[in-house]
């Protein structure tokens, strides 16, 4: 006989789940009890939604279902927001939240509530989880359990919810008898001709271009796309979630465009005669939110596992394919290769399109010189640039999923082989910074880990710095003062001539002294007033893996620069209009 919480456990170590992020309460009281008997590792993480966050960055980072123990009630809705993240980013998650117990649940009642901090959690995330139950037969707890691991890591993978009342993770079980899930056999693709249709097309394009998604990675493909790119000579572009898939300076890599890519990236892909995007969405920040002028010179062959999303696309295709990245990669890769190098007679053009690609980028390089020329404030286009110069192979890097401090360092980044970066950019929500950096951190065995902030989503889950300091792991933190909510500004100035509300200190929005916060923590402190400064401190911080924290005073006005011309108008000016607008201006 077992306890039922106890099997719990039992079951997620035996899928070899070894991380947690929990934080306890009374209606999990026996969920607590066995998670600290078991052989799983848990963070206690200060508030649910911290420990929500920190679970999806750690199953983005490690491709295995991120694990949150949360109480009933505000435990449970407190952790959706990073549910959410995972749901749009396709993150393994499992969750596990406690309930009233079974005789105080609402069920059918029509009242609100009965049972003490009784919330109906279900209902609230059955839109962004893909199985998401309450347990209140015991007996099934197998079934369930099974059931959800399955749903998390497999297909599309996503977060899973089960919900457990009290005096059900007090049962005792006969584990002999309880039932299993057995998954329905799955149709496999026959992506055959598919493949042999995308050869032909590559076999005639002058130009073309791999737009890798994040598809690739969840499906476990990536290995496969080097083999690819390494047989076939293509160049290739990443999203947001890929970036860290290619050194800037490898022989294949052209950028990433979009929205917040660079602006070489985005005349490479409009250039471009072939697009085959594989495991990306192409949402709108890489579609600039105007999907038919999305590569308007190119023939597009769109790669994903989602029916809906190809449905959902309005890019004209000439190829669509439902099906998972990594099988359509495999037999992309054996077709080339059973054909004897079939494209060995485009190489010679496709070299030199890249090295066109590659001049084209040098051409337009996302920091100037005008950044390194800044005075009286640190410029954050220069600061990005000096730190990737500091940086080893083996960092980890943390943009804030919102505002300026994602946004300009996706932009401006350069990345080497073997350093990893994430964020949560698809839900975009400020507060994600400190506890993703916590999850990061972990995921990667400890590796030393940069977190690069704005000073108002800082301010959202900025009671973690605690949790940060116990567990005394190597987290640089650049937190950027720039008084307040910087990109909430621009589309006031944009959008409302500059009529300030709720984003800085004259229109009611103040912030506190970040360097006493975070000495109050523990921490050690710098603060960077200009690039001067920068380039004379900035060495000595990055020296070793101490963790500190290091307020970085930039200019409050700096935003995605207009000097990059990813967005221009007519008048070589940032547009202040639709963003629809956007590709037609991206010619040379």
């Amino acid at each position: 006989m077992i306890k039922l919480s106890d099997y719990v456990f039992q079951f997620l170590e035996s899928k070899g789940i070894k991380q947690a992020f929990i934080l306890p309460g009374g209606g999990a009281m026996h969920l607590d009890d066995s998670i600290g008997k078991s052989g799983i590792d848990y963070v206690c993480c200060l508030h649910e939604q911290a420990a929500a966050i920190a679970a999806e960055a750690y199953g983005q980072h490690t491709n295995t279902p991120g694990l949150v123990l949360v109480t009933s009630g505000p435990g449970a809705t407190n952790a959706i927001t990073g549910v959410t993240a995972g749901w749009i980013d396709s993150t393994p998650m499992i969750v596990i939240s406690g309930q009233s117990k079974r005789a105080d649940l609402v069920g059918d009642k029509g009242v609100r509530q009965i049972g003490s901090q009784e919330v109906q959690i279900v209902p609230m995330i059955t839109p962004i989880t893909k199985y998401a139950v309450q347990i209140l037969e015991p007996t099934e707890i197998r079934y369930h359990l099974e059931r959800a691991y399955y749903e998390a890591v497999s297909g599309r993978p996503g977060p899973v919810w089960l919900d457990i009342p009290l005096d059900v993770q007090a049962v005792m079980l006969d584990e002999e008898a309880l039932k299993g899930y057995v998954p329905q056999a799955q149709e496999t693709a026959d992506v055959t001709d598919k493949a042999g249709q995308v050869l032909e097309l590559l076999k005639q394009a002058e130009k073309p271009l791999f737009l890798a998604g994040n598809g690739i990675k969840l499906a476990g493909g990536t290995e496969t796309l080097y083999r690819l790119l390494a047989i076939s000579g293509l160049p290739v572009q990443t999203t947001w979630k890929t970036i860290d898939m290619f050194g800037e300076d490898e022989a294949a890599y052209v950028g990433h465009p979009g929205i917040m890519g660079d602006r070489g990236a985005n005349l490479i892909l409009q250039e471009a005669d072939l697009i085959l995007s594989v495991g990306c969405r192409l949402d709108t920040s890489v579609t600039a939110f105007n999907d038919k002028n999305f590569g308007k010179n190119a023939k597009k062959v769109i790669v994903d596992i989602d029916e809906n999303e190809i449905r959902r696309m309005e890019v004209e295709k000439e190829i669509a394919v439902a099906c998972d990245a990594k099988v359509f990669l495999q037999e992309l890769v054996s077709q080339i290769e059973d054909g004897k190098n079939a494209l060995d007679e485009k190489k010679g053009v496709w070299q030199q399109w890249i090295k066109h690609c590659k001049e084209m980028r040098a051409k337009y390089p996302v920091v100037t010189q005008e950044h390194a020329e800044a005075k009286g404030h640190v410029s954050a286009y220069y600061f990005i640039d000096r730190l990737c110069a500091l940086l080893r192979e083996d960092d980890v890097v943390v943009p804030e999923s919102s505002g300026g401090a994602g946004e300009i360092t996706y932009q401006a980044f350069r990345l080497k082989k073997g350093q990893k970066m994430k964020n949560a950019a698809g839900l975009g929500s400020m507060g994600f910074g400190l506890p993703y950096a916590i999850g990061s951190c972990i995921a990667n065995d400890r590796r030393r880990t940069i977190l690069i902030n704005g000073d108002g989503a800082f301010q959202l889950n900025i009671q973690e710095l605690e949790t940060l300091h116990r567990l005394g792991l190597p987290v640089k933190i650049f937190v950027w003062n720039n008084d307040g909510y910087a990109s909430i500004r621009s589309m006031q100035r944009n959008n409302f001539e500059g009529h300030y509300v709720a984003s800085d200190r004259e229109s009611g929005l103040t912030m506190p002294n970040l360097c006493n916060v975070a000495e109050a923590y523990g921490f050690k402190t710098y603060q960077i007033y200009d690039n001067g400064e920068l380039d004379a401190m900035l060495p000595e911080i990055m020296k070793d893996d101490a963790p500190l924290f290091c307020e970085l005073m930039v200019l409050p006005e700096e935003t995605v620069s207009p000097r990059v011309k990813a967005i221009v108008g007519e008048n070589g000016k940032m547009m202040s209009g639709p963003l629809e607008k956007m590709w037609p201006y991206l010619e040379e």
